[in-house]
C-alpha cells in the first residue's frame, strides 16, 4: 500500500505543480479584473474598447524617437475597426498613452501625439521605465553615448464615454499638458450617389471620363522630379492636406475600408526602375499599376468608381499629388501617401515586389 501511494504522489506531482503555477498565473489577472471592476476612470474615459502594449528602440538616447516607435508598435497592427466598436466613431474615440522612457523630461509629447491622427489624445502619462542598454562589450555606465540603446514601452487605451466622476482627470508624471490634435480627416466624406444611367448606356458610361476632373498636368509636370512637377505637387499639397496621410494613416484607412482600390501612378518601367531605401522593384502591396499618363489620357475606367476610397502611391509623393490634383473633384474619397512608397517602407508598412 505505501509503495501504491509513493507511486501515485510521484504519477500527480506534475499536475500538481501545474495547477500551481496557472494558480499563480492567475492571481494577478483576477487581481487586474477587480482594479477594473473598482470603477475607477482615472485614464479619462469611462468605457474601454482595447487596450495595446507596444515596444520601440533606437540607437542613441533620443527618447522620443524611441517613445514614437513604442506607440506606432502598439497599434499599427490592431486588426479591430475602431469606427465600429466606438459609439460615433472616430469623433467619440479617446485614447490615453502611457509611456515608460529612461529619460521621461526628454520626450518631446508633441512629436509622440502626431501618431494619433483621430479621437481625442487625453494627457500622456510619462514615467521613468524602459530600458538603456549598449552596443558594445560594456554595460551602458561604462560606455559612451553614441553606444547607446534606448528602449521605450507603451500602453495605448482605446475608449469613449467622458467620466462623470472626481476621478475622471487622468494624472501625467511628467506634467504633460493636453496636447492639439490633427484636424487632418481620413478622407474628404464620399459625394452623393449619381443616378444610375439607363441600361442601354451602361458601357458608355463606363468608359466615359467624370466631367469634373482638374487642370491636365503637362508633360514637364509628368516628368519625375522636374522643376514643373515638385511645383505643381506643393500647390497640390498646400491645397489638399487633408487628403495627404501619413503612412500609418493610410495603412489604418486601407484597414478600414474593406473596399479601398491602392493604386500606383508610377508607369511598369519605372515601378521596375526606381530605386526605393536601396531596393529596386518595390511596391506597396496589393496595389494595382494605373500609370498616371493613362490616368491623364482618359483611362480613368481603371480606377475605381468614383464615389469609392482610393489611395494614390508613387516612389516618393510627388506623382500621387499630381494625381490626386487632376483626380480630387471627381474623386472625393481618394487620398495618397505623404513621402509616397519610400516612406511607406521606411515606416515598415508591407511591400511587394513588382
Amino acid at each position: 500500500m505505501r509503495l501504491l501511494l509513493t507511486v501515485l504522489i510521484a504519477a500527480c506531482a506534475p499536475c500538481l505543480a501545474l495547477r500551481a503555477v496557472a494558480s499563480a498565473v492567475r492571481r494577478p489577472r483576477c487581481e487586474l479584473r477587480c482594479r477594473v471592476e473598482s470603477g475607477s476612470t482615472s485614464k479619462g474615459m469611462k468605457h474601454v474598447a482595447l487596450a495595446e502594449l507596444g515596444s520601440g528602440c533606437c540607437h542613441g538616447g533620443d527618447a522620443t524617437k524611441a517613445a514614437i516607435r513604442a506607440c506606432n508598435n502598439a497599434i499599427e497592427w490592431n486588426s479591430v475597426k475602431v469606427r465600429t466598436i466606438i459609439p460615433g466613431g472616430y469623433e467619440a474615440m479617446r485614447l490615453h498613452v502611457h509611456l515608460g522612457v529612461p529619460e521621461p523630461a526628454a520626450v518631446d509629447l508633441e512629436a509622440v501625439a502626431k501618431c494619433f491622427p483621430h479621437g481625442q489624445l487625453l494627457p500622456i502619462l510619462v514615467e521613468e521605465g524602459g530600458l538603456r542598454a549598449s552596443h558594445r562589450a560594456g554595460l551602458p555606465a561604462d560606455e559612451p553615448g553614441e553606444a547607446h540603446m534606448t528602449v521605450a514601452v507603451a500602453c495605448v487605451t482605446v475608449g469613449f464615454g467622458e467620466p462623470d466622476d472626481a476621478d475622471a482627470e487622468p494624472a501625467a508624471a511628467a506634467e504633460a499638458e493636453p496636447v492639439a490634435q490633427s484636424s487632418k480627416p481620413v478622407a474628404a466624406p464620399a459625394a452623393p450617389a449619381a443616378p444610375a444611367a439607363p441600361a442601354a448606356s451602361t458601357a458608355s458610361a463606363a468608359s466615359a471620363a467624370p466631367a469634373n476632373l482638374g487642370r491636365v498636368p503637362t508633360d514637364a509636370e509628368m516628368q519625375p522630379g522636374s522643376p514643373e512637377m515638385l511645383s505643381r505637387a506643393r500647390e497640390a499639397e498646400a491645397r489638399l492636406g487633408a487628403r495627404v496621410l501619413a503612412p500609418y494613416e493610410a495603412a489604418a484607412l486601407v484597414t478600414d475600408e474593406d473596399d479601398i482600390e491602392i493604386v500606383d501612378v508610377r508607369s511598369p518601367s519605372q515601378r521596375a526602375a526606381h530605386v526605393i531605401n536601396e531596393r529596386s522593384g518595390v511596391g506597396v502591396r496589393g496595389a494595382v499599376c494605373v500609370p498616371l499618363e493613362d490616368i491623364v489620357g482618359g483611362s480613368t475606367a481603371l480606377l475605381p468608381p468614383p464615389d469609392k476610397p482610393v489611395l494614390l502611391v508613387c516612389s516618393k509623393g510627388p506623382r500621387s499629388l499630381v494625381a490626386l490634383d487632376f483626380l480630387a473633384d471627381a474623386y472625393p474619397r481618394a487620398v495618397c501617401v505623404e513621402g509616397g512608397i519610400a516612406a511607406w517602407d521606411t515606416a515598415g508598412l508591407p511591400t511587394e515586389e513588382v
